[in-house]
């Protein structure tokens, strides 16, 4: 039987089954790391924008001009992605620590990309069960499909988002990022290649490192995403502490 048993695990894991942790809650350990990493403002001062290279062709967040958008009263920032999208994997990383400056995750989940795409299985974290608590802006995380590329129910757009996503996303391609109507993201801005062979310690533990690969990109994009946050509202700039950050200035130029 213990043959059996082992054999079987050899497969699962040969053919992609992913991490026992999919779909489990964060650990309070993890989400205390992500929570100090992302206040670490020593280490995002000296990573500033790392490898995440603004210009154009770049995969960043460019200006817009649209209606302001909001919801419940604050401003939003809204994503659009899918659990089995490698790109949607590396890119919520700098996104939840960029909005982990401004507010709290609660339920977030452990996931995977797909097991057949590119860089397959790369480690990240799933909004469908997730929340967002902020008391100066509101964020919506819409993951339209699961690890096997099949649709979430009630994973829908409200009408003021899919017209902003059916605006500025051209194809419908995912991940995007709306900050406010003020500057959109559509593609990643960082490859799954940086972190896709890793565990999540092991990423937790190599973005603490400053000058590591993994640092200046994860951190880095989550710098230029906290830009981009601070830049969307001047009641976000002028009230949110992490907007007085020097990184946040020259990335803002």
């Amino acid at each position: 039987m213990l043959v059996v048993v082992v054999v079987l695990a050899y497969i699962l894991v040969s053919s992609g089954g992913g991490s026992p942790l999919i779909g489990k809650r964060v650990s309070s350990s993890d989400m205390l790391s992500l929570e100090q990493i992302a206040n670490n403002n020593t280490l995002a001062n000296k990573v500033g924008a790392g490898i995440v290279v603004p210009g154009p062709g770049s995969n960043l967040p460019k200006k817009v001009t649209g209606m302001p958008l909001t919801a419940y009263g604050k401003p939003e920032v809204f994503y659009v992605g899918g659990d089995y999208c490698p790109y949607c994997a590396v890119t919520r990383w700098g996104l939840i620590l960029a909005l982990m400056r401004f507010g709290n995750f609660t339920s977030l989940e452990y996931m995977q990309s797909s097991p057949t795409d590119y860089a397959a299985d790369t480690p990240t974290f799933s909004f469908t069960n997730a929340s967002y608590s902020s008391t100066i802006v509101h964020f919506d995380g819409l993951e339209l499909t699961n690890r096997s590329g099949g649709g979430i129910p009630g994973a829908n757009l409200t009408a003021v988002e899919q017209l902003a996503y059916n605006r500025y996303a051209g194809s419908g391609g995912i991940p995007f990022i709306d900050f406010g109507n003020t500057s959109v993201q559509s593609g990643a801005s960082v490859s799954p290649v940086l972190i896709h062979r890793y565990t999540w310690s092991e990423i937790i533990r190599n973005i603490s490192v400053p000058g590591s690969e993994m640092a200046q990109g994860i951190i880095g994009n989550a710098d230029v995403f906290t830009a981009a946050i601070c830049a969307s509202n001047s009641t976000i700039n002028a009230t949110a502490s992490v907007c007085k950050q020097p990184y946040v200035k020259k990335i803002l130029g």
